[in-house]
This record gives C-alpha cells, structure tokens and sequence, in this order.
C-alpha cells in the first residue's frame, strides 16, 4: 500500500503544450493561476525517469488547491485531438461563484461547450483549453 504524503494535498498534473505560450497565457492570465516555480528539466532528469525524450521547459502554477505543470518541448508535440479518448480528459476547478467566473471569462473571450447544468452536488460548465483539454468549472 501506498503511504502518501501527508505534507502534500494535491496531485501535480503535468499538461505537455502543443502551444506553450498560449497555454501559459490561458492558466496564467485568463484563469488567474500563479506562477510558483519556472524550471529547466534536464535531459538527464526527463530522460532517466522516462518523463520525457529530451530536457524541457516546465512552469508550475498554483490555483488554490490545484497545482499544473506545463512541458514546454521541443519539438512540440502535435496539438490534441477532440474526439473522445483514453488519458486525462478533464481538469476540474472548483470555484465559489460560477456565474461570476462565466461572466468574467466569457470577456476574456473564453466560449463555454453548453450553459451550466446543476446536478445533485454542484454546478457545472466546461470550456477548452489551449491543448485541446476540458477545463469543467465547479461550484459545489
């Protein structure tokens, strides 16, 4: 059995960008992520513990509870696909007032997939990132 740490309450979730400047504007700038750490991965690193095929770029942000990790490599890899499929699919992020965060990324330009659906635990919306993953906004 695993013994997790009890110092760490998140699941870093590395997103390796087909478009990193775009992606970094997206969580930086348009969904207020803050920049905690901007690193140099080595090839010695990426390649020895199979994260990578070369050294890259990495820049961590922090959004709440959440921690992202965005891969900047070259070259970059193809931009993601739509459709359905295996992997991570979707990051949520729960926030306290989901029409306010409507509100305010739909001025930012973001488009949302469909209006928020309420369910039986929370409110719900979803829209896009820059690499071609969902990003569903949660209010509980």
């Amino acid at each position: 059995m695993i013994e997790f740490d009890p110092q760490r309450r998140t699941i870093d979730v590395a997103i390796t960008c087909h478009d990193f400047e775009a992606s970094l504007e997206f969580y930086r700038d348009t969904l207020g992520f803050e920049v905690v750490v901007d690193t140099q991965i080595s090839e010695e690193v990426a390649t020895g513990i199979g994260l990578a095929s070369s050294g890259f770029h990495q820049v961590r942000l922090q959004g709440g509870g959440t921690l992202i990790k965005l891969m900047d490599i070259d070259p970059p890899p193809p931009a993601a696909s739509h459709d359905f499929a295996a992997g991570v699919r979707w990051l949520t992020i729960y926030v306290t007032d989901i029409r306010a965060v409507i509100a305010d990324l739909s001025q930012k330009g973001i488009e949302f997939l469909a209006e928020p659906l309420t369910g039986k635990h929370a409110t719900a919306v979803a829209a896009r990132g820059p690499d071609g993953l969902l990003i569903e906004f949660a209010q509980v």
